[in-house]
């Protein structure tokens, strides 16, 4: 179901009602807005959190050390921008 909310001037959105029951936030809920190519997708701060504490448990399990694991990003991040932009002057 879509949800329609506007823009004030000030930058500021009301979320509808019925998405903040459904997803129980609150007064003081803290959101966190992350770019995601042309879109923006909103998530609870606690689900963030919750999805880092998962990805460090499999950093560990695979036996990555937090720096392998930030090389790994790093060189995946540089192959993916040359795959884009691959061809462009």
């Amino acid at each position: 179901m879509a949800n329609v909310a506007t823009v004030t001037s000030k930058g500021q959105v009301t979320l509808p009602a019925s998405l903040r029951r459904k997803y129980g936030i609150k007064e003081g809920s803290r959101l966190i807005f992350l770019e995601a190519g042309k879109e923006i997708r909103v998530l609870r701060e606690e689900d963030l959190n919750r999805m880092f504490v998962v990805f460090d448990r499999m950093r560990r399990d695979a036996r990555l050390t937090r720096r392998r694991l930030a090389a790994l990003v790093e060189e995946t991040r540089a192959r993916l921008w040359r795959e884009r932009h691959a061809g462009r002057g």
